[in-house]
């Protein structure tokens, strides 16, 4: 009896605790098709992953956002550290990503002085880019204007206008830009 209680313990995955949730998360392996989707990032979920040990508790974390610092110097915002926020700030239900313009419920990337947020993908995007309409590299700027006094820039990809405090990936030889949705990636 008592090889059999430790060999169902050396079975079972340990729980780990992570600051962003209440109760012990396990890891877990996830396959795509079960349509999850993390509750750090708030993208979809397949492979290493962490899981709540609660069987009712639908909190799940990519492995890579398990393992995001707590603290962030970023060039963007280079005047103060970015704390990682479990939720969004000042208890409101939605924050707006400083980068994209787009809103996020989940983790975010902020700074207490200057309100200013980031969702953890757009944290860490590449500095430079191979896009799949674009024969040259793109690189990462942190605002529309590339400092050459623009007040409007226009994504070559969806023709949409890019506000000025958004990112956008350009190359400055051919005077190409996207705005961060347009970016795909060439494989």
């Amino acid at each position: 009896m008592a090889t059999t209680f430790r060999h169902s313990l050396l079975l079972r995955r340990p729980c780990i605790k992570h600051s962003s949730h209440s109760h012990p998360l396990r890891p877990v392996d996830v396959k795509e098709e079960e349509e999850i989707i993390c509750s750090g990032c708030e993208l979809d979920l397949s492979g290493s992953a962490y899981k709540c040990s609660k069987s009712k508790c639908d909190f799940f974390l990519h492995k890579s956002c398990f393992e995001l610092p707590g603290e962030l110097e970023h060039n963007s915002h280079s005047q103060h550290l970015l704390t990682l926020l479990p939720c969004p700030p000042n208890h409101d239900s939605k924050f707006t990503c400083n980068a994209c313009g787009d809103y996020g419920t989940a983790f975010t990337y902020h700074c207490l002085t200057c309100q200013f947020n980031l969702h953890v993908g757009c944290a860490f995007l590449p500095n430079t880019i191979k896009h799949v309409d674009h024969n040259h590299p793109l690189t990462l700027f942190y605002s529309s204007s590339m400092e050459r006094g623009c007040t409007t820039f226009t994504c070559d990809a969806c023709s949409k206008d890019v506000p000025q405090s958004h990112w956008i990936y350009y190359c400055p030889d051919c005077d190409y830009g996207t705005d961060l949705a347009c970016t795909i990636p060439q494989c």
